[in-house]
């Protein structure tokens, strides 16, 4: 509008200039053992459909898309997590999952990606949860996530962006604070029953870094 009506504002009365908005750094790359295997797993499959976890991230579905012609179905089961974090509703988490999940059938899906998902999960419910992905997969098929190994309080989600087959980056948003659930390696494989630890590979982060394939 004062270009419009040509005002202009006096040098002496003019508000000082507000400093640029502090840029954050780009997060650093996590190199990766495990996603390469997973990527060789799947793409064995002429059409693979692969089940993401976490939220929608624009790099990830380029990144899937363009490397292996994915059909990639996003189930944002994060975001279910703070929900009910904020406001539980009947039947849990459980319910919850399996309502998402349900248009899925059984042995439909060639790969999973559940990140680190796990880690804001009760025993509980993260065995119902692995029994029902577990009947998702193909036989062949594989299931890619992050396991943490310290017992602390979580106070943010992370989206995992895929920068290379062998890299991405950690970005961190807010979370409903909630206790991480160890799980060692005893108990993963007892939770993921059906499918088996093809590599396990402990970063530097202190996630585990797991594969878990169907035979």
């Amino acid at each position: 509008m004062a270009g419009l009506f040509k005002w202009s504002v006096r040098k002496s009365d003019a508000a000082p200039a507000a400093a640029p908005p502090a840029v954050s750094p780009e997060p650093a790359l996590t190199a990766s053992k495990v996603l390469p295997r997973f990527l060789a797993v799947v793409s064995h499959q002429p059409a693979p459909v692969l089940v993401d976890l976490g939220g929608v991230v624009g790099a990830n579905v380029s990144f899937f898309g363009d490397r292996l012609s994915c059909r990639l179905i996003v189930e944002d089961l994060v975001a279910l997590v703070e929900a009910h974090a904020k406001r539980p509703g009947p039947g849990g988490l459980s319910a919850a999952f399996a309502k998402q999940l349900g248009t899925l059938e059984p042995e439909s899906v060639d790969g999973i990606l559940c990140w680190d998902l796990f880690d804001y999960l009760d025993r509980k419910t993260g065995q119902e949860l692995a029994a029902r992905l577990a009947t998702l997969l193909k036989k062949g098929g594989a299931l890619y996530g992050f396991f943490g190994t310290t017992p602390a309080e979580l106070t943010h989600y992370t989206r995992f962006v895929v920068q290379a087959p062998d890299a991405f980056r950690h970005r961190r948003y807010p979370a409903t604070p909630t206790r991480r659930q160890v799980l060692m390696n005893r108990d993963l494989a007892k939770m993921f029953e059906g499918l088996t630890v093809a590599e396990s590979v402990l970063l530097k982060t202190g996630a585990r870094e797991t594969l878990f394939r169907k035979s």
